[in-house]
């Protein structure tokens, strides 16, 4: 088995695929951390400028009229108004560095958005305004950094925000480049049966130090992430690894930056090991590399176009792909709003792994593997 997986490390290393996907893996990720020193990325200066033009756009909704406390404005014209006005007042705060004065703003604006969601007619204005699992993931967010007297960050990314931000892009995505790396894991050994049959192991070795293969350069992906990400710590400095990240697991939480980059981690190398089984076992069912992508693709667009399975299916691991959006709460914004749960996904896909690894013994069993 180690002679075995020794010699496929060589080939896989030297494969030109591979070495593409290297390349271009680490060339990403610089070209986005020079985009993020360039452009300031997480300035909240930036951020807050582009929030406050959507609550204008809300309150061009309207007809102007008399928006004091006994005027004769809806509650919901009126309170649209505070926070038009609370932003000048967190850009002051933002522009001098005073980050107290922000957090007291910042707590104000999602009491005044938590209001608004109980008032009438206020579907008129929601497609403005953020959700209710942003404006708690907010709220959260700055009461925590109130109660525990830490002080916001008035600069763009530094380390560790950037990582976080980072897995949190690329976690989006990551399922389905795995899905597309893997898809042909075992078809060329399917056409060149004779080269499997030279080696002295059983062929369920030979298959599971393919996957491990698969899976070491996996790692090198991830390692490249955080690798090529360092350069940052010379333009922005590391930041804080504790600093809190509003998160939804079935509830909304607060996560330091550490966990939620470990997390992520964690989900990148379940749904990579998902990924790479079920290439497998569509390699032997259809024994074509496209149709093994395009069947993977549809797997994961089905929630996306089915919503509504999505509570009738909840233990269905690709609910959970986008691992991203199950901790911004995104399911929640849906027409048939669901709470999918972090640590259930986690389980979910472990589930499944077990599953699709139960399926390719059964092959190996019957020699369905070696008759292909």
């Amino acid at each position: 088995m180690r002679s075995i997986l020794k010699t496929l490390l060589i080939i896989e290393k030297t494969d030109r695929k591979n070495i593409f996907a290297c390349l271009i893996v680490a060339l990403c990720i610089i070209g986005v951390v020079v985009y993020a020193n360039a452009t300031e990325l997480g300035n909240p200066i930036k951020e807050k400028s582009g929030e406050s033009l959507a609550v204008k756009v809300a309150l061009n909704k309207f007809q102007i009229v008399d928006a004091s406390e006994d005027g004769d404005g809806s509650d919901l014209y009126k309170n649209i108004v505070k926070q038009y006005y609370t932003y000048p007042k967190q850009g002051m705060s933002l522009k001098m560095e005073r980050p107290k004065l922000y957090l007291e703003t910042a707590i104000e604006l999602t009491e005044l958005r938590k209001h608004a969601f109980e008032m009438d007619d206020y579907e008129v204005v929601a497609e403005n305004l953020p959700s209710k699992i942003e404006n708690g993931m907010d709220s959260a967010y700055y009461n925590y950094l109130n109660d525990n007297s830490l002080e916001i960050s008035f600069g763009s990314l530094s380390f560790y925000p950037f990582l976080a931000f980072l897995f949190s892009v690329v976690g989006s995505f990551w399922f389905v480049l795995i899905c597309i790396y893997s898809s042909n894991i075992m078809i060329d050994d399917f056409r060149h049966t004779s080269l499997i049959k030279g080696y002295p192991i059983a062929f369920s070795q030979y298959v599971l130090a393919k996957c491990m293969t698969s899976m070491g350069i996996v790692f090198i992906f991830i390692l490249e992430l955080i690798v090529c990400s360092l350069p940052l710590i010379y333009f922005k400095g590391l930041g804080q690894a504790s600093y809190p990240v509003a998160v939804f697991n079935g509830e909304v939480t607060i996560y330091p930056i550490y966990k939620y980059i470990a997390v992520s981690i964690v989900y990148m190398i379940c749904l990579a090991v998902f990924a790479i089984l079920l290439s497998v076992i569509l390699n032997v069912l259809l024994k074509n590399v496209y149709l093994t992508i395009f069947v993977q693709i549809i797997l994961v667009v089905i929630p996306i176009l089915f919503p509504a399975l999505i509570k009738f299916i909840p233990f269905n691991p690709f609910n959970y792909v986008n691992f991203p959006s199950v901790l911004n709460g995104d399911s929640l914004n849906l027409a048939t709003p669901v709470a999918l749960n972090c640590n259930a996904g986690l389980l979910y896909l472990c589930i499944s792994i077990v599953l699709l690894m139960a399926i390719i013994k059964w092959f190996l069993s019957t020699g369905k593997l070696q008759k292909l």
